[in-house]
This record gives C-alpha cells, sequence and structure tokens, in this order.
C-alpha cells in the first residue's frame, strides 16, 4: 500500500541498499537562495580496495564556472580534499593525525593542527553522510563534533541533535524522514532531513533562505518547506488534558547491556506509587517513541494524558529504527515480528517490574496497529501482564490489507490511470505470491514480496489475533476509529466477535478518529496525517478508567489469595 509499504523492507524499516556511513551511490544536490538555483552539486562516492572512500563532486553554480571537490576518507574520517576549478587546483588539505597540511596557489602550505572529525566544506552537502555516521542514533540527543572548513583553514564545533522523526504526505505516499538541527560555530543553525537509512534529502538554512533538494524529493521538499514557513517543524504542544506538573519524565533504555539497547523515556506520575504502567507498542515501520507523523505525537500524547492520570507509561524507539542496518545484517532472510517487535515488548514490561515506583503486578501492554496485532502474542509470552490494550488491531492478513489500501487510495478520488492499473497488478500479484509460499524450499527474494523476507510472512501465516487473544486468562480493552481505513471497522467487529461473549474483553469505538486515532471528518485520507492533531481527552479517559479499574480487580484478586 502507500502508506506502509514504499519499497523493499521499508515496510520494516530495513532499506539495506544505501546504510549509514554508505561507501558507494552518487546523488545530485540543488542549492537555491531566496527561491532562486544557485548552485547543483552531483557526486558519486566509490569505495576503494584500500579501505578509503573516494566522493567526487562536481559544482555548478550559476554564471559560475564548474568546480570539483575530491574527498578522500578513511573509515569517514578525513584523509583529503581538493578542489579544482577548470581542471586548475586550487585548493588542498592532506590530513594526517592531529595535523593538516594546507596548500594554496602561489603560497607556502601551511601545517595547522586539527581535532576534525570530518570534513565539511560550503555547498557540497553530500559531506553530511560522514557527519551522521559518526552520529550515535542509539544515544540521540545533542552530540558535538568538530569539523574542518577548508576554505577558512580552521576548525569548527558542531552540534547535531535528532530533533524529531517525522512522516510526511507527498503524492499519496507517507514518507519517514529523520529531521536534524545543527548549530555550527555556536550561531548557524542548519536543519537536516533524512531518510529512514541516513541519507540526506533535504537542508534547510532559514536564516539566510538558503534550501537544498537531494533530487528525487521534490515532492517531500515542496510539503516540509510548505511546513517550516508555516511554523509547524517540531510545534508539538501539549494536549490540554495533560498536565505536566502531575508527573516527571526519565530517560531508560530498554535492553540495556544486551545486544540491542533502545532509548526511550518513562512518564512516572508524581507520589509514592506504585503506579500501575503500560508499554506502548508501535505499528509498522521504524518508528519513534513517539510514533510521530508531521507534528502529531500520538504515543507522546497517550504517555502525557495517562500519566496525568497516575499511570506511568514507557514509551522507546523501535529496533528497526535504531539498529536497522544490524537488524538486515544479523536477521536478514530470517527476520519475523518476534526480532522486530515481541522480545523488545517484553523487554520493556520486565523493565517496568523492575522500576522503583511501579506496581510489578499491574503492568499492562498497549499496541498499536501492528503492536496491537500482536498483542494477544506478547502476553502469551508474558502471563504476568495485567492485560492489553488493542489500539487498530488487524485481523485481516497483511498481504489482503496491503491490497485493499491501495483500492481504497486509488478509489479517493474517483480516478484510475493505466499506470494505477499497472500497480495495482503488481500489488495483486506480489500478494498472491505472499499466500503461495511454502514452509520449504527456495523461497522468492523479498522484494517480490513487498519487500519482506519470506520468513516474516510464514511467521504470520495462520496468525489470528482475536483467536490468540481467546487463548488468554487477561482482560482486553479494544479501541477502533470508524474513520479508519488502515484497520478497519471489520477488523473491529472480527475482534467482538471472537471475544464478545467473554467477561474480559471490553470494546469501544470512536465515529471521527482516523488510524492515528485523531479526528477528523468525511472519508480519512494520508493527508490529514500531516494535520497537527491530539489523541482526544475522551480515548484517555476511556483507557485510564479501564487500566484502574482492572488494577483494583487485580489488587482485590491478590489480596483474597493471600
Amino acid at each position: 500500500m502507500r502508506i506502509l509499504i514504499l519499497s523493499a523492507l521499508c515496510l520494516l524499516g530495513l532499506c539495506a541498499s544505501a546504510a549509514r556511513g554508505q561507501t558507494s551511490g552518487s546523488g545530485t544536490y540543488t542549492t537555491s537562495i531566496a527561491g532562486k538555483v544557485a548552485v547543483i552539486e552531483s557526486y558519486t562516492l566509490t569505495a576503494k580496495p584500500d579501505g578509503t572512500t573516494l566522493a567526487e563532486a562536481e559544482l555548478t553554480a550559476a554564471g559560475g564556472p564548474k568546480q570539483k571537490a575530491v574527498t578522500f576518507t578513511k573509515r569517514n574520517r578525513p584523509f583529503s580534499f581538493t578542489v579544482a576549478i577548470s581542471e586548475t587546483t586550487v585548493l588542498t588539505a592532506d590530513f594526517a593525525g592531529s595535523t593538516v597540511k594546507l596548500s594554496l596557489p602561489g603560497q607556502t602550505a601551511r601545517e595547522l593542527p586539527t581535532k576534525a572529525s570530518v570534513v565539511l566544506e560550503n555547498l557540497v552537502w553530500h559531506q553530511y553522510l560522514y557527519l551522521l555516521a559518526q552520529y550515535d542514533e542509539a544515544k540521540g540527543e545533542s552530540q558535538k563534533f568538530t569539523f574542518f572548513l577548508p576554505t577558512v583553514g580552521r576548525d569548527f564545533e558542531i552540534v547535531i541533535e535528532r530533533a524529531e522523526t517525522p512522516t510526511y504526505t507527498a503524492n499519496d505516499q507517507l514518507i519517514k524522514t529523520r529531521r536534524y538541527h545543527m548549530v555550527s560555530a555556536g550561531e548557524a543553525t542548519l536543519d537536516m532531513w533524512t531518510d529512514e537509512i541516513g541519507t540526506p534529502l533535504l537542508f534547510q538554512v532559514a536564516a539566510q533562505q538558503v534550501q537544498v533538494v537531494r533530487q528525487g524529493a521534490e515532492a517531500l521538499a515542496a510539503v516540509v518547506f510548505a511546513a517550516t514557513a508555516a511554523g509547524k517543524v517540531a510545534a508539538w504542544q501539549p494536549p490540554v488534558y495533560a498536565v505536566p506538573s502531575s508527573f516527571r519524565e526519565q530517560e531508560i533504555v530498554v535492553g540495556s547491556g544486551g545486544e540491542w539497547p533502545l532509548p526511550g523515556t518513562l512518564a512516572l506520575p508524581n507520589g509514592q506509587g506504585p503506579f500501575p504502567s503500560v508499554v506502548l507498542v508501535h505499528g509498522s515501520g521504524p518508528n519513534d517513541r513517539d510514533e510521530s507523523h508531521g507534528t502529531n505525537k500520538p504515543f507522546r500524547d497517550l504517555a502525557w494524558g495517562l500519566a496525568s492520570r497516575g499511570i506511568a507509561v514507557l514509551r522507546y524507539d523501535k529496533r528497526t529504527k535504531v539498529h536497522g542496518a544490524k537488524v538486515v545484517q544479523t536477521s536478514g532472510e530470517d527476520l519475523t515480528v518476534k526480532e522486530e517487535v515481541i522480545d523488545d515488548a517484553l523487554a520493556a514490561a520486565e523493565l517496568l517490574r523492575r522500576t522503583p515506583g511501579i506496581d510489578a503486578r499491574r503492568v499492562f501492554i498497549l499496541g498499536h496497529s501492528l503492536g496491537g496485532t500482536l498483542a494477544p502474542r506478547i502476553a502469551a509470552g508474558d502471563p504476568k501482564l495485567a492485560g492489553l490494550i488493542v489500539l487498530a488491531g488487524a485481523t485481516e492478513t497483511f498481504e489482503d490489507a496491503i491490497v485493499r489500501q491501495y483500492e481504497y487510495l486509488h478509489a479517493l478520488d474517483g480516478s484510475l490511470d493505466e499506470n494505477d492499473k499497472v500497480t495495482l497488478d503488481k500489488i495483486r500479484q506480489q500478494a498472491a505470491r505472499v499466500k503461495n509460499l511454502k514452509e520449504t524450499g527456495e523461497q522468492p527474494e523479498a522484494k517480490e514480496l513487498f519487500g519482506v523476507p519470506a520468513a516474516y510472512w510464514l511467521d504470520l501465516r495462520g496468525y489470528d489475533a482475536p483467536i490468540a487473544a481467546l487463548k488468554l486468562r487477561q482482560p482486553l480493552l479494544v479501541l477502533q476509529g470508524e474513520r479508519d481505513y488502515q484497520v478497519t471497522m471489520r477488523d473491529f467487529e472480527n475482534w467482538r466477535r471472537a471475544l464478545g461473549q467473554t467477561q474480559r474483553a471490553t470494546f469501544k469505538s470512536y465515529p471521527k478518529l482516523n488510524h492515528l486515532f485523531l479526528e477528523g471528518e468525511g472519508r480519512s485520507a494520508p493527508a490529514e496525517y500531516n494535520t497537527p492533531g491530539h489523541v482526544p481527552q475522551y480515548v484517555i479517559d476511556d483507557i485510564a478508567t479501564w487500566i484502574h479499574a482492572e488494577g483494583t480487580k487485580r489488587e482485590a484478586h491478590s489480596t483474597r489469595r493471600k
């Protein structure tokens, strides 16, 4: 579908063709100043047998001569940098340990001290790949580096921070990005948007009216720069129902000391406790802890709203977001939802039980979308969980959902051209391949299966979330937005049909809500996911009331057993 699967393993955030610190590839960046094209940079990266990487960039300035910038690096560290104009070398910088030898025509070469770990020359945008390769994604937050600016001949400090992971709608596709905010020399600010694997797509220096667009990202640029002009970047504001003075947040790591540490945030109510708590489990894709979509952060809404009502909430960055390239390398064709979702959700629940101030008997999980679908599997692996909250949990097979969603999106405007028909035909063919997968023998490549390995599909074959939930003893709260086209009311009715006769399940649907549990009117479409909003208070209240009620029952049961 257009909004869940863009290409290859991007469904899981595992696109591996151009991983962070890439050593080969090419691209073109167009720099505009005050709306006018100023410079076009075309570059090629080539990995050398000796372990160095050669980056050759050609810069064409409006009304000026062509320049060529060549960067040699070794393990993402600078080795040499040269600039030539019309085939004449005008600058050379050779790095050796803590010094750099700077040579200019007609001048004696100078040997200068340097602490730089990267070269960043003005308007040579591909060099930010080397900076990103040194940024510790698992650690996050602000990180300081030293770069050498050859045309000035000195070191500068740059502070880079992953500010958010917004999702934008462009050409009817949801495009997941990472936005980094950088401050250089203490005052110059730069924002950079990358794709999920760390390739810079857009740059903006707002104070100087500079905008840079990578070829192929023009539609994204139109949306992003329009949003920044309207002041919508990083504009999340607390919902009115949140009371920040009633709780505190602390950084926490799920899986600390293990192979897959995941940075997260625990919202803990003020007071002695012990408090009931809930783990938030993401939907498809490499989501951050807030499940950010543009300026919307539904998981942060949930965390702040529930924490304001006496419930601790743990949210964390998903494994495929923090360790995407490593997941590809280690799991590859054997990847399943166990590695993508389940193991980390179980680790998060166990972490809460060991956390001071948390009632170990009242730890719940809340799964959204894929997380909701897998909630019964998570609970099956942890009988100590106090209960499950399912938000938009799918019951339809994923391959059928992909076809249906494509058909829905094409029907929105009532038109279906030849290209659309070809796309739909390819989607249906891939869905058929998924259904025809054999348990053993040679399997089709992932690119023929919506970019997901056969093992992933086979692991989900036969899984029926409501039936799996029926086998559990824990109580369930199943919530659904009636305007949701990704997970529909038919899925909701499947949950109710399977569990409606039990005393453990509670069901509620909301007429105005879409897949993100945000309000809207009419038929839902991808574009509305970029409209700023919050999970409504009535959803927060319903969840909080249910958790407190089930927690009270659990406490009473424990008391009777004593």
